[in-house]
């Protein structure tokens, strides 16, 4: 009879068994690490590698770029003793495979434009459980870009990581100083009409669908544009064409038709000028750049001086016309004074735009 007992207690006690088993076990790779303080903070460290493509129009950039990820959960310890080691490397398809198993923090960013390229992936994991986390991977981002300046303008990149699975009350993202020093920018960089400037971190906020906080580190690249390398494709050809005007105010005896198609050529020039620039340079005249207003404000200069030379010639010419002192006086003074005026409005909106 107490063999009978026996036997059915422990039948009864296998089940409770089978469920405490999972307890003993590793906590989900879906849930927060335990025995961390939350919220769980993930250390981002940030370099470029290269600049491949800056498309100011279309605000996009495609980036080569490494980002590094730490964080610490307790779950993952092994004796180092044992092991032999204090911490284990994994690379390529082994790091994958193993990612898989652990809980991350889904680290994405907002401003990313289709997949991930030529990425590669390693991971170490130390023996008191932080891990090492380090993505290289080229990918298009869309960027808020300013034109206003052109050529003498600097482009912020901006690269907004966030955390989408998780609120700031569960998981932040932070940049230390640590961090920072081992973030930077490659100075060799394939657009070669560029050059890096600084890389800057900062923390922000979102919110999300159901209406909580989470957690955004910007990392913004400041590129700054080799002006020096457009003076002479882009300034020396408006130069020339404007320069016809002077030409027509000091030339003497030149005739009214003669003076005309001079001055009409120009336009043309001018607008052939405007639209290889917007071809060779997308943005430089449909946006509010200073090339596109020095052009804008060539044509109407350009007419105004066909308009007052055409108006004060035939009564300076005339000495019984009427105001005849005053038209040649007056034609005396232009011929300097509107060069001039173009030239002062033309560097001030050249010097406006660099920046301080």
């Amino acid at each position: 009879m107490k063999r009978l007992f026996l036997v059915l207690a422990l039948l009864l006690a296998l089940p409770a068994a089978g469920l405490a088993a999972p307890a003993d076990k590793p906590a989900d790779k879906d849930a927060l690490p335990t025995g961390v303080e939350l919220p769980v903070r993930v250390r981002v460290a940030f370099r470029v590698l290269n600049v491949l493509q800056v498309a100011e129009v279309a605000g996009q950039g495609r980036l080569y770029v490494e980002v590094t990820q730490r964080w610490s959960d307790p779950r993952l310890r092994f004796d180092a003793v044992e092991a032999g080691t204090g911490r284990v490397d994994r690379v390529g398809d082994d790091a994958d495979d193993y990612l898989k198993t652990i809980w991350t923090p889904g680290l994405s960013v907002d401003n990313q434009v289709g997949d991930s390229e030529s990425r590669t992936v390693a991971v170490s994991t130390h023996a008191n459980g932080d891990v090492v986390l380090i993505e290289r991977y080229e990918a298009n981002f869309r960027f808020r870009m300013n034109m206003d300046a052109f050529p003498f303008d600097r482009q912020d990149l901006t690269l907004s990581f966030s955390l989408p699975r998780y609120a700031k009350q569960e998981a932040i993202l932070i940049a230390t100083e640590a961090d920072r020093q081992l973030s930077d920018i490659d100075e060799a960089l394939s657009v070669v009409d560029w050059k890096p400037v600084r890389l800057r971190f900062a923390n922000a906020e979102t919110m999300g669908w159901n209406a909580r906080s989470y957690s955004r580190l910007n990392a913004t690249v400041t590129l700054a544009r080799l002006s020096e390398r457009y003076l002479l494709r882009v300034f020396v050809p408006i130069l020339a064409v404007l320069a016809v005007s002077i030409f027509v105010l000091w030339s003497p005896g030149l005739k009214e038709q003669d003076k005309g198609g001079l001055i009409f050529s120009s336009l043309l020039a001018l607008a052939a000028i405007s639209f290889t620039f917007e071809a060779s340079f997308p943005g430089s005249i449909s946006l509010n750049t200073p090339i596109a207003q020095m052009i804008s404000l060539g044509y109407l200069y350009l007419v105004a001086v066909l308009m007052l030379e055409v108006a004060l010639s035939g009564r300076a010419a005339d000495p019984q016309a009427r105001f005849h002192v005053a038209a040649r006086e007056l034609k005396r003074q232009i011929r300097w004074a509107l060069p001039a005026m173009m030239v002062v409005i033309c560097i001030g909106a050249a010097v406006r735009a660099i920046p301080a």
